[in-house]
């Protein structure tokens, strides 16, 4: 009887030592297929991230995730993947960072904290407009109106390999542990850190696509989306 009531208990304690261990949550979108459930921002437009077929996958593994804007052209869009919310974890993908011409143009990148239900979330993006470059991680929120408020800008001395002279992938990350976030670009830490990030207590991570300067269409390009509880 001892033997089948450790038996029994380890069955019953197997996920809460999984946990322990760090629980994950990943989608490479293989052959185009979401592994993960998405789920729009109710907030912003409806689009919602969606598996695509690429044969330049990164991973190669012929597909990516693909958010738009084009609900409502020239307003942002944010998607989320359906998990559990999270407090401290580590949150990476491959998003394909647009270089463009001038002032105005599409930015791309990740979301961590998301809160769909007060209508909060940060946001870690590449904004590589040639007339003025850079990473930058904000707030953004109702009570906001949904501009963002900048945390940080890492200007081109500040980006570890400067800016891209094209645009392409790269490696885009955040830390969160007790109420602060490091980010980090092509697995290189980004100087400044860690911020405060203690507006939301726990929430969800995802994909960002906005385009700044005027109306437009923006497109974000997402591959090896990955969430680990830490």
């Amino acid at each position: 009887m001892s033997r089948v009531f450790i038996i029994l208990i380890g069955i019953v304690l197997s996920p809460v030592i999984a946990f322990s261990q760090g629980l994950s949550y990943k989608d490479n979108f293989p052959n185009g297929r979401s592994e993960l459930r998405w789920a729009f921002f109710p907030y912003f437009n409806l689009d919602n991230l969606e598996g695509a077929k690429d044969s330049k996958a990164p991973d190669g593994d012929n597909g990516i995730g693909i958010l738009k804007n084009t609900n409502v052209g020239g307003f942002a869009s944010l998607s989320y993947a359906v998990t559990r919310q999270m407090e401290n974890f580590y949150l990476e993908a491959i998003v394909y960072c647009p270089v463009t011409e001038g002032s105005k143009g599409p930015l791309s990148g990740i979301a961590f904290l998301i809160d769909p239900i007060k209508g909060g979330f940060y946001r870690f993006v590449c904004d590589f407009k040639t007339n003025d470059p850079a990473l930058n991680l904000a707030y953004v929120g109702l009570e906001t109106r949904n501009f963002p408020v900048y945390l940080k800008f890492w200007d081109p001395k500040e980006i570890p390999g400067g800016v891209p002279k094209e645009s392409g992938w790269h490696k885009m990350a955040v830390r969160i542990k007790d109420g602060r976030v490091t980010a980090y670009w092509n697995g290189k830490e980004l100087k400044g850190g860690p911020f405060f990030v203690d507006k939301i207590q726990r929430g969800f991570s995802g994909v960002y696509a906005n385009f700044v300067g005027g109306l437009g269409e923006a497109t974000t390009k997402v591959d090896s989306f990955l969430i680990k509880v830490e």
